[in-house]
């Protein structure tokens, strides 16, 4: 086992594990398909099985830690790669769950820990999971794509897989991958568009068209409830701005008429994880940021 894994339960084999993994930062920035990860773990009693310490991997003045009071004592929160182990009902397979943040430095090395790990409990089925922003509306339900490894990912899930002709920068999760792939390990990504206009935290919205998909692709089933109610106050807190303001109220009604046309969305990125610029109608929604920053800092 490497070196830099902090065992925090029994590893051992695992009954055909599958990972699911998501990442913040290049390819998640709000964080949607991480917190998607994290309420999977909340639903299906996941437990701590190890940590990735983050002193190799890291530039902590770029992403400082964090101080906070626990009992009286002042503790430190340090970037955090954590995985946990489940056994939902209804899954042929156990699911390795990994959370974390997109590291600065030693990618390579980064993804041979991860391998380490998979190798230690005898994982070679991985899932990785991402939020594309793209020109669609959040009041319709969020499209995901699929990449995959192998045909059956297809079936799996029922999505077209269709080969990617895109050359460029990319994020921890290609890097891991490819890395993956290139080992003869089965590996799909679903990425969720989402509203490229919503960018302050998680949107449940997208994790709602997650976790559906994972149900979906491996016979589990998980209560959305909380997601549902996270969704109706997200939607709430954005349908105000779109009463105040009628410029966005109007583009979010253009993509609702694109979006029923059954056309294709417009991705506001070349890319899942590829820099990109939002369409010039986005400086008619900095209300709408500001509103949901202004809501995020009070709660």
């Amino acid at each position: 086992m490497h070196g830099a894994l902090r065992p925090l339960g029994d590893i051992k084999q695992l009954r055909d594990p599958v990972l699911l993994a998501g990442f913040t930062g290049f390819t998640d920035a709000t964080g949607s398909a991480v917190s998607t990860i994290g309420y999977l773990a909340e639903q299906w009693g996941a437990e701590a099985l190890a940590d990735i310490d983050p002193e190799p991997f890291y530039d902590f003045t770029v992403q400082r830690p964090r101080v906070r009071l626990e009992e009286g004592e002042r503790v430190i929160d340090w970037p955090e790669n954590r995985f946990m182990v489940a056994s939902p009902k209804g899954a042929d397979h156990d699911m390795l769950l990994l959370i974390g943040a997109e590291p600065h430095l030693r990618w390579r090395t980064f993804t041979g820990v991860v391998e380490s790990l998979l190798r230690e409990v005898g994982c070679t089925t991985s899932i990785t999971l991402g939020a594309q922003p793209a020109g669609v509306p959040h009041t319709r339900p969020l499209p995901v794509s699929l990449s995959a490894s192998h045909p059956e990912f297809e079936q799996q899930f029922s999505l077209k897989a269709p080969a990617s002709r895109y050359q460029g920068q990319t994020g921890i999760v290609g890097v891991l991958n490819l890395h993956l792939r290139s080992l003869g390990w089965r590996n799909a990504s679903l990425w969720a568009m989402a509203p490229h206009y919503l960018t302050i935290g998680p949107n449940p919205n997208v994790g709602t068209s997650l976790v559906r998909l994972v149900d979906h692709g491996f016979g589990t089933s998980t209560s959305l409830t909380g997601l549902e109610e996270q969704a109706q106050q997200f939607d709430e807190q954005v349908a105000e701005v779109m009463r105040e303001s009628s410029d966005a109220a109007a583009y979010v009604r253009q993509l609702e008429e694109q979006y029923d046309a059954n056309q294709p969305p417009l991705p506001a990125i070349s890319e899942p994880g590829a820099p990109g610029g939002l369409p010039p109608t986005a400086d008619l929604l900095d209300d709408l940021e500001r509103f949901l920053r202004e809501q995020r800092d009070s709660d």
